[in-house]
């Protein structure tokens, strides 16, 4: 097993999750940036509007989920190492 190419592949699955997350919360801010509320429509329905805003969502982690988790990343490690020990093969042997 290549140690270094072990790592990277640590790395890079670790850097394209956290990337990931990044962009989902970066998506989310723009959304909420550009929401308008259309309060005309709302108010001319009779029901009252809403006092309060509830931002994000709960997550619970069960044992299931934990283990989904780091399942998917341990694979995304282990495609990415292949894929990259195949290259390292092909361009050796070119």
């Amino acid at each position: 097993m290549n140690k270094r190419l072990a790592m990277e592949s640590f790395l890079v699955t670790l850097l394209f999750i956290i990337g990931f997350v990044a962009w989902n919360i970066v998506q989310g801010m723009v959304m909420t940036m550009n929401y308008v509320p259309d309060l005309m429509n709302t108010a001319s329905s009779g029901m009252p509007l809403q006092s309060k805003v509830a931002f994000g969502s709960i997550v619970q982690w069960d044992t299931t989920s934990i283990i989904m988790a780091v399942a998917g990343f341990v694979l995304l490690t282990a495609v990415y190492y292949g894929l990259r020990l195949r290259m390292q093969r092909w361009t050796q042997r070119s």
